[in-house]
């Protein structure tokens, strides 16, 4: 579709000035020091004193995580804060393939402890909560995912149901890290919360989080401790990926998925493992061994991708459909997750995919603007059990109701207001670009969701083009006498040289030529 140039202003360096900070309400948080206080949230000084409690009377504490890189943040800010207490704590990662998500009765029964501390899951654990008051243990619940109608018999502490609490939406990990800072109020102790914000980062990113308010200010910091090379294991990464600059896009696309390659198609062990150690040597190997099944995991996902792809476009009348909806009984269910994202991003659907476990199907969800949780829940008389978020959700279901509920989906009606926005800012001419523009933008950072990466539009020639890569165009453009140089990835221009096109790209800095560069993130002939 071409782009709607009369509906777009002409940008100067004050007007993008001004639309960026239109994104930020004056009610927003946009420091630190205005960061609620960790009472804000129901339930949690009353959490931190049952937990001093057990600290002073030397009881087995045992943190339940979760195999995604928010759980595995979320246990590894617990290990560091109780680690600098002092106190000994169990950690216990949940394995996707033998335990399943989160914690289960299963799993109650297999762990020796007093008290049970869940981090990024636990909301709808009605039956582990039923085993762990038989045996006597104490159970908190810390999570954030949506809560269904009926709470497990637990101390929990959501901000999804803390009314006084200013977000709702942040990550498992964000509320691991003001459980550590209430307990810290309990006890007095001299320990700077913002030294965990590097950890944080990952999870803010990782759980897609919206970058506004409190989730912005904590990634911004959280970006600037890890830029101080504090912690073994993230200083390994950024050596790792170092011609890369350090933004949440680095995290997003680099750090995160190689942290989560280990519960996808392993054990979460090793990415939590990695992430607490102490000694660069140890860190190093078992870095090695991430990205060996970061190799794997790509591999296996591109293939499940492939066959997901091919199914759907098989199916009757596939463009008019308003869910992707796939299953197969051998896919690996440590990638339905991603390849489920990809689907959705490709056919701009709501897309599910499936795959066999034990008998059962287990399913992620993707969405492109309607919600998961409430999507599942309107059909939930098809499913054994469901959760998540907004955007993401997993779900479990028997074989013979796949059809019904497949059915039941296709017969949804979706509304059109709920695709994906417009990002651009408006027109920039190619003459217009310059460092100041690309300060000011810098101000913003970090961009993500919520926050999206500033983009604009313009018409340009194409003058030439050469290959670089994987397939990867760098452009030459010129437009009104005034050149640039431009990039688009994983896409040959070769065939546009001499034609004019309307562009919308986004502006990075090449280290190389020490410049401002244009990103085509889309193009039309014009």
């Amino acid at each position: 579709m071409p782009i709607d140039f009369q509906n777009l202003s002409l940008l100067d360096i004050s007007l993008i000035r001004e639309k960026l900070i239109s994104r930020f309400s004056a009610m927003e948080i946009l420091n630190l020091q205005n960061l609620p206080l960790p009472s804000a949230l129901n339930n949690l000084p009353q959490i931190a004193k049952k937990i001093v409690q057990a600290i002073k009377e030397q009881k087995k504490i045992a943190v339940v995580g979760d195999y995604d890189v928010d759980g595995v943040v979320s246990c590894a800010i617990l290990q560091d804060f109780f680690k600098r207490i002092p106190y000994s704590i169990l950690v216990v990662i949940p394995n996707r393939f033998s335990d399943g998500y989160g914690i289960s009765s299963a799993l109650v029964e297999k762990i020796d402890c007093d008290m049970i501390i869940t981090a990024d899951n636990g909301i709808n654990a009605i039956e582990a909560a039923e085993v762990c008051k038989k045996k006597g243990i104490e159970l908190i619940i810390t999570d954030h995912h949506t809560p269904q109608e009926i709470l497990p018999d637990a101390l929990i502490c959501n901000p999804k149901i803390s009314p006084n609490f200013p977000e709702s939406e942040i990550c498992g990990a964000c509320v691991a890290w003001y459980l550590c800072a209430a307990i810290k109020q309990e006890m007095n102790l001299k320990v700077s919360m913002v030294e965990f914000l590097d950890l944080l980062a990952l999870a803010i990113v990782s759980d897609v989080m919206p970058l506004r308010g409190m989730n912005w200010v904590l990634l911004k910091k959280g970006l600037e401790i890890l830029g101080q090379n504090r912690r073994v294991s993230l200083s390994l990464l950024r050596e790792h990926f170092k011609k890369y600059p350090l933004n949440a896009q680095l995290l997003g696309y680099y750090f995160v998925p190689l942290l989560n390659c280990a519960g996808r198609i392993g054990s979460a062990e090793l990415a939590y493992q990695f992430l607490i150690q102490n000694d660069s040597k140890a860190a190093y190997q078992i870095l090695e061994e991430l990205l060996e099944l970061n190799r794997q995991r790509k591999a296996m996902q591109n293939q499940v991708f492939l066959e997901a792809k091919e199914d759907f476009m098989h199916q009757e009348n596939f463009e008019a459909l308003p869910f992707v909806v796939v299953y197969n009984p051998t896919w690996n269910e440590g990638v339905i997750g991603i390849v489920a994202a990809k689907l959705c991003e490709e056919f701009a659907k709501p897309s599910i995919v499936l795959t066999n476990n034990e008998g059962k199907l287990k399913g992620s969800m993707r969405s492109n603007g309607i919600d998961c949780v409430e999507t599942l829940a309107k059909h939930k008389e098809f499913l054994e059990n469901f959760g998540g978020h907004f955007k993401a959700a997993g779900l479990g279901l028997l074989q013979e109701n796949f059809e019904v509920f497949k059915e039941a989906l296709m017969n949804m009606e979706i509304c059109s207001e709920q695709k994906i926005q417009n990002d651009v800012l408006g027109i920039l001419p190619l003459q217009k670009i310059n460092l100041e523009i690309f300060r000011i933008l810098n101000e913003f950072e970090p961009y993500g969701e919520g926050n999206a990466m500033p983009k604009f539009a313009t018409r340009a020639k194409v003058l030439s083009v050469k290959l670089f890569g994987d397939n990867n165009s760098k452009i030459l453009l010129e437009q009104d006498g005034i050149t640039k140089e431009a990039l688009k990835f994983s896409e040959n221009l070769q065939g546009y040289e001499n034609q004019e096109i309307e562009l919308i790209y986004s502006l990075q800095w090449d280290r190389f030529s020490s410049n401002v560069i244009l990103k085509i993130e889309d193009y039309f002939l014009a």
